[in-house]
């Protein structure tokens, strides 16, 4: 019983000693802090695919090109998920927040896709903004997530 207390104490000195030494060895000077610290308008205008397929990184990337001019100001964040069915081609969600603002197959014909994403993402971008009005100017005996 001793010998096990023995060697939780050291365990412990030791634990508490390698905290300290990794605080001492970590330079936190407030430029460094600053430069860590992100805020949320540092963070928006983000466009991130979660594709699989050739066909989904073609759509992903005509997206993002379409999307940027679009949003210059770089205020929304989108999400594009492709989800491949073997029958069907595959799946697109577009989701801004938790909210899916377009779902679609994409064509096995590669050369239609530039036009479908610049198409979707001007139907997105005033989605966006028109779910945004109505959040603003919306009636107040509905809810925000029944808009």
């Amino acid at each position: 019983m001793k010998c096990s207390a023995l060697i939780s104490l050291v365990a412990l000195a030791l634990c508490i000693g390698s905290v300290a030494f990794a605080d001492e060895s970590v330079s936190t000077t407030q430029a460094l802090t600053q430069h860590r610290a992100l805020s949320r308008d540092d963070v928006g205008g983000l466009v991130v695919g979660q594709t699989v397929t050739m066909n989904g990184r073609a759509f992903y990337d005509s997206f993002a090109l379409a999307w940027n001019e679009k949003d210059e100001a770089g205020r929304f964040s989108v999400s594009i998920t492709e989800r491949p069915t073997a029958r069907l081609g595959s799946q697109i969600y577009i989701t801004y927040g938790n909210r899916r603002m377009m779902q679609m197959l994409l064509p096995t014909n590669r050369s239609q896709i530039p036009a479908i994403a610049a198409d979707a993402a001007a139907r997105v971008f005033q989605g966006i903004l028109d779910y945004q009005l109505t959040q603003f100017f919306g009636d107040p005996d509905v809810g925000r997530d029944e808009l």
